[in-house]
């Protein structure tokens, strides 16, 4: 306790991501001798992680900043939930970095196994104002849409109905990206 209040003021400011109020201070580091004022939360200088690390409160209340309410969360460890939709379809549960239910890819039941079961970790991304359902691996991300359909790399997979969190092999076109750049008129 006594390293908590040695650190300075803290003081509870709300925060978009966590859609609730944190606990913060700021302090001032020293970057090529020159101060620098940056904001610490209470629950990252207690765990001494990063203040930018994904930290999960177990509870859900972000004011309780108790150690064994708090950790850090690790999106690369974490089971596949899903959930069966009727006799052919299946969702794959996708959390943010924070561990948080974000929302749902939906796939065909057949591949189900082939995604819960492969060792990656399906996760909410978004990009361009798109969402996607995405594995983030050593070796760079890797979509859904491209796992399913054992994309090639000079191939390219279009959702048919536009809705990039549907997965199902009946909604996604692949085209070979010279095909999609003439199409379009264009290089890609």
């Amino acid at each position: 306790m006594k390293e908590v209040l040695d650190k300075g003021t803290w003081f509870a400011e709300w925060n978009k991501e966590f859609n609730n109020y944190l606990v913060q201070t700021i302090v001032f580091p020293a970057i090529n001798g020159k101060k620098h004022g940056e904001k610490q939360t209470l629950h990252s200088f207690i765990l001494g992680a990063h203040p930018k690390a994904p930290i999960r409160h177990a509870n859900g209340d972000t004011l309780d900043n108790r150690r064994c309410n708090i950790s850090i969360y690790d999106q690369n460890n974490n089971v596949n939930d899903y959930e069966l939709l009727d006799q052919e379809t299946a969702a794959v549960i996708l959390r943010d970095k924070y561990g948080r239910k974000k929302s749902k890819a939906i796939i065909d039941k057949e591949d189900l196994d082939k995604v819960i079961n492969n060792g990656y970790t399906w996760v909410y991304f978004k990009s361009h104002s798109e969402n996607y359902a995405v594995a983030n691996t050593s070796d760079g991300r890797i979509y859904l849409h491209d796992f399913i359909m054992n994309t090639d790399d000079d191939m390219i997979i279009k959702h048919i109905n536009l809705n990039t969190l549907d997965n199902r092999k009946s909604n996604l076109k692949s085209s070979l990206l010279s095909e999609l750049s003439e199409a379009d008129g264009k290089e890609l």
